[in-house]
């Protein structure tokens, strides 16, 4: 059962991946692996077995905020959705990624807005404020990778009640 914890919208992403059709993410699969967490050390030294177009996780933070009697759990998410180009001078297909880039990430909002209705199964959606979504296309010509980077915040309930034994 899914529930609150950073690892649920984790691997809600990254079952985004394997579902979408421009991705096709295998988990597992060094021939077919687009989902990544940038912030995963082990991961990050698999990274040579990578496949593009790429899917990456790349901040996760919390903040606690709101009202005194109903502090909420503020998770901050950059995700960068990105395609490798072999030769940077060809704007054409720069810009085609950048474009295809854009739609994946689109399309992942769309999912996230559909999914946020099951209460139930994503309840991390459920408070997610989708007009606080930014697109911003990024580049990396040193590597040739270019796309969009999808940056937004959710809020979560936050119980104040500690669990009895937490302290001795």
């Amino acid at each position: 059962m899914v529930n609150n914890q950073l690892s649920d919208f984790t691997d809600y992403i990254s079952n985004l991946c394997v579902k979408h059709v421009d991705i096709l993410h295998v988990p597992g699969d060094e021939d077919h692996r687009h989902f990544i967490e940038l912030n995963d050390e082990q991961q990050l030294q698999e990274s040579k077995s990578i496949c593009y177009p790429l899917v990456a996780m790349d901040k996760l933070t919390v903040s606690y905020n709101g009202q005194q009697d109903s502090p909420l759990k503020n998770r901050y998410v950059e995700i960068m959705f990105i395609d490798s180009v072999s030769d940077t001078g060809d704007f054409i297909r720069i810009q085609e990624v950048k474009n295809s880039m854009e739609r994946i990430a689109e399309d992942f909002i769309k999912k996230m807005k559909t999914d946020r209705k099951d209460r139930n199964v994503y309840p991390f959606l459920k408070c997610m404020v989708l007009s606080n979504i930014e697109l911003n296309f990024i580049e990396n010509k040193a590597i040739n990778l270019y796309g969009a980077l999808l940056s937004f915040n959710f809020e979560l309930p936050f119980s104040e009640t500690l669990e009895v034994g937490r302290f001795n």
